[in-house]
């Protein structure tokens, strides 16, 4: 990216990077075939030019050698449409001082991230997102493997694209934009965008069938994207039973990126399923979102809204609404110091009503710190912030972390 982004240039999300990539591979291909008759051509005038150090005649064979010598040689068959492979890896470790208020100190390692594609075809991608989840590993030699992205992507044209497979749903922007801790500024992701095994409440995964591209808008620059599938089932961390027979999942999104203002993006989503947070309790679930982000001329300005509603007919419901807003500035070309605060709540009628705050984490957040970028590929972080939850009196919390890719 260029330098007057807020944030680094990696921070552009995985899906552009994955069009930009499938463009760089499409040109090199077109590249080389333009570049193969060039090398025939000078194969085929070589044999007839005499070295510059012996005479015409030291050249003169047998007519028939000469025939051969002379016979254009055999056009060399166009690059193939073989697969082309693209590899990634995200990871961190740092340092951790009294972490959802318990008072600890300690050293961490955060999740490694492998990402990689396959061009199968000039329409067809296979891509795969794997994440070794360190941070939850439970014993030494156990260290959980969760498939965060799985897909076989059909590119048709800028306005059909269809991705079958598991994938992370149109919810905001930085689900589908900032995954591993290289990629974002901040040290932590919103409390909103929390996964769900790891206790989030909003449905950040899907598996099923996406279609995205343009809509024919001129300068507005409108994208959409259409999702069908099945939403993980995931309340609360350690939970046991589950119901995976209602949770059929539909989402739709808008969101525009207006060419008069380079860097902004303003869209909303609309997300149906079914949810059980416990065994035998199966809620309907709506999620609605909007957002407004501008990252351009050294600036970073993130702000997105949710309002989620659980609900079952007899016995009541339960509505979070929530929304966190960050702001970065990246002074000379590697320092970033940012700023963000954090709001969730919730509330409700019935049992639903009651029973909710036990799987929505309800808190206020502010917090705030200082990315530093060593090279294009390592950054380090610290960040402090001052959290208030229902369950526990505020506490403040500190942490340092170094990113890379690979």
């Amino acid at each position: 990216m260029a330098s007057f982004w807020a944030v680094p240039r990696p921070v552009v999300g995985q899906d552009r990077q994955d069009e930009i990539i499938q463009k760089l591979i499409a040109r090199v291909e077109a590249l080389e075939r333009e570049v193969a008759p060039l090398k025939q051509t000078a194969a085929a005038q070589s044999p007839a030019q005499p070295a510059p150090s012996e005479p015409a005649s030291a050249v003169a064979v047998p007519k028939q050698e000469t025939a051969v010598a002379t016979e254009p040689p055999q056009p060399e068959p166009e690059p193939s449409e073989a697969s082309k492979y693209t590899f990634h890896g995200y990871a961190d470790a740092g340092f951790q001082r009294n972490e959802d208020g318990a008072s600890d100190k300690k050293f961490v390692l955060g999740e490694i991230d492998l990402f990689a594609t396959a061009r199968i075809s000039p329409k067809l991608t296979a891509l795969v997102e794997a994440v070794l989840e360190t941070n939850n590993q439970a014993l030494v030699a156990d260290v959980p493997v969760n498939v965060e992205r799985l897909l076989l992507q059909y590119r048709a044209n800028d306005y059909l694209n269809l991705d079958i497979g598991s994938y992370r749903t149109a919810i905001g922007f930085y689900n589908t934009t900032l995954r591993a801790s290289w990629l974002q500024t901040s040290l932590t992701r919103p409390m909103l965008f929390t996964f769900e095994d790891e206790g989030g409440f909003l449905p950040l995964h899907n598996v099923g069938l996406s279609a995205n591209g343009k809509v024919p808008s001129g300068d507005l620059g409108l994208h959409y994207v259409v999702e069908v599938g099945s939403s993980r089932n995931y309340a609360q961390p350690g939970r046991t039973g589950l119901d995976w027979e209602q949770n059929a999942a539909v989402n739709v999104a808008l969101y525009a990126r207006p060419r008069v203002i380079p860097g902004l993006q303003m869209g909303f989503s609309s997300y149906h399923d079914k949810f059980s947070p416990a065994p035998g309790s199966n809620l309907s679930r709506s999620v609605w979102t909007a957002h407004a982000v501008y990252q351009a001329h050294r600036f970073e300005f993130l702000n997105e809204a949710v309002l989620a509603r659980f609900r079952e007919p007899g016995l009541g419901y339960g509505n979070v609404p929530g929304f966190y807003s960050q702001l970065g500035y990246r002074v000379g070309s590697n320092w970033t110091p940012y700023t963000r605060y954090d709001y969730v709540n919730v509330y409700g009628r019935g049992s639903v009503g009651e029973y909710a705050p036990q799987y929505v984490p309800w808190r206020t957040v502010f917090s705030g710190g200082l990315r530093y970028d060593v090279t294009e590929s390592v950054a380090l972080k610290f960040e402090i912030g001052r959290e208030t939850s229902r369950l526990q009196q505020a506490w403040m919390r500190a942490a340092l972390q170094v990113a890379f890719t690979f």
